[in-house]
């Protein structure tokens, strides 16, 4: 992630939604299906790995949608509100 994507997520940070999501690198293979759905929230990294680009770049439902697309579950998201985990299903 350049610095610029860095300084863009730190500012949307303070207006995450209901919703917050991180990528677990390490299950992440490079499906790009989170990016495909919620490409304001996700893309590819230069390894072709999943990053964060911003917390609130689409809908929380599409951010949702995107993080349940994964074939490996490898984005978690959390509800702001309640702390509880989400997705993937515990």
């Amino acid at each position: 992630m350049s610095d610029d994507q860095k300084d863009k997520v730190a500012v949307n940070e303070k207006q995450i939604g209901k919703y917050k999501v991180e990528v677990m690198r390490d299950k992440c293979i490079s499906a790009g299906s989170c990016e495909a759905i919620a490409p304001g929230i996700f893309e590819l990294d230069e390894e072709g790995i999943a990053v964060v680009i911003s917390q609130n770049g689409n809908t929380d439902e599409e951010k949702l949608l995107g993080a349940q697309s994964c074939p490996t579950d490898a984005v978690i998201v959390t509800d702001t509100e309640t702390g509880e985990q989400v997705w993937p299903k515990k």
